[in-house]
């Protein structure tokens, strides 16, 4: 599959995602609680994170996270990609 064929099917699995304000506001304050972050204190918080939701998830629901993450790999420059790996590895996936 081509990196267009792989963009567009990305943005169709997004076309109907309408997030409530609910939604936006939580994204907005974590944009807001890490932007001063370096990368290696969000690396560290990222592992945390993965820890409540291995606890607080089914399997099946801990392993879409994954999937998504690795659906929106065509949309990442080579930077984002590497950033991306470095998380999965960190996390054994």
């Amino acid at each position: 599959m081509s990196k267009e064929e792989d963009i567009k099917k990305v943005m169709e699995q997004f076309q109907h995602f309408n997030p409530s304000e609910e939604q936006v506001e939580k994204i907005e304050t974590l944009r807001d609680a890490y932007a001063d972050k370096s990368e290696e204190e969000i690396f560290f918080e990222i592992i945390n994170v993965n820890k409540n939701m291995e606890k607080e998830m089914t399997k099946e629901e801990y392993e879409e996270i994954f999937e998504k993450l690795n659906n929106i790999r065509p949309l990442l420059n080579e930077e984002q990609l590497e950033k991306l790996d470095k998380i999965l590895y960190i996390l054994g996936k």
